[in-house]
């Protein structure tokens, strides 16, 4: 599987499923795509969750699975029913729509443990394999690395402000990669973007 970074705005999201799962699922698009789920009954997460949902009988009739599919660009087949979920994403193969499976046969979409800020998204996966290593390792980077906003931000500014062009002076990219990871870096972003700026000022001559 290859990795890849897709804009979801405008986009429509159809998941089949009102359970946890689908509620899970639901959530991780419902701020950016249009979603629409597809259930006889919905968990009461759905209550706080931005998406329209449709209170139906999930048929197992693949024409009429086709039909409601129709005009999505991605299908999540979360119903607790394996063998519903292989009719779903056999709809979408049929329609060329890329299809992620909860339970049952493997779609060609997984959705991987995501970690976003406010300038960085991060994913992890097991390919579906293990998805609870993917969980465990997000939580050590959200860990590690709590500052990764104020982090990317210090970035921004060595990268506007460096003055690499000057005979005999380093490249901006040395530059970058020697702040960032220098540890009085991160410790001085604690005092605020101001203290950090002045220590890479100093201890970098930018």
């Amino acid at each position: 599987m290859i990795p890849l970074m897709i804009d979801f705005t405008g986009k429509k999201v159809i998941i089949f499923g009102g359970g946890v799962v689908g509620a899970r699922k639901a959530r991780y698009f419902a701020n950016e795509a249009d979603v629409v789920v597809y259930s006889r009954s919905f968990h009461p997460e759905f209550q706080e969750i931005p998406v329209k949902t449709e209170v139906c009988n999930l048929t197992r009739d693949l024409e009429t699975l086709r039909n409601i599919i129709h005009h999505a660009s991605l299908v999540i087949a979360a119903t607790s029913d394996p063998e519903l979920n292989g009719l779903i994403e056999s709809a979408c193969t049929h329609e060329h729509i890329w299809c992620n499976v909860a339970a049952g046969k493997q779609g060609d979409v997984v959705l991987p443990a995501k970690i976003s800020g406010n300038r960085y998204v991060i994913a992890v996966s097991t390919s579906g394999s293990v998805p609870a290593v993917s969980r465990l390792i997000r939580e050590e980077i959200e860990n590690t690395f709590p500052d990764l906003d104020d982090l990317i931000l210090l970035g921004e500014w060595i990268r506007d402000t460096y003055r690499g062009d000057r005979t005999g002076t380093d490249s901006y990219d040395t530059v970058l990669y020697a702040a960032l990871r220098d540890p009085e870096t991160r410790k001085s972003l604690t005092n605020g973007m101001n203290a950090a700026q002045e220590y890479v000022q100093r201890r970098f001559a930018i």
